[in-house]
């Protein structure tokens, strides 16, 4: 024997049925508070604050700081060649 039983119901009728609670006011303020944060830290994206950020106070102006800039980070880019030239070789 074999009983199908279909119920056509919404789901909030279902939850009602069920006694179960009404989130929703909670999940449109949760939804609100984080849009809130996402568009505050949309203004760390900012190149300039990145820079100011990673950049130690003492190299942050005029032409000499942006020179050392550069050097630090071709220092970095060689220092991640040259070890995996290293890997290479190690692997041979």
């Amino acid at each position: 024997m074999k009983i199908n039983v279909e119920f056509d119901i919404t789901p909030e009728e279902l939850r009602q049925t069920l006694g179960l609670p009404d989130l929703e006011p909670l999940q449109q303020r949760v939804l609100a508070e984080l849009e809130q944060r996402m568009m505050q830290y949309l203004n760390v994206l900012d190149p300039e604050t990145i820079l100011k950020q990673w950049v130690p106070m003492g190299i942050q102006g005029g032409i000499q700081g942006f020179e050392k800039l550069q050097d630090l980070f071709w220092s970095a880019a060689s220092s991640v060649r040259g070890k995996r030239r290293d890997t290479k070789e190690d692997s041979k």
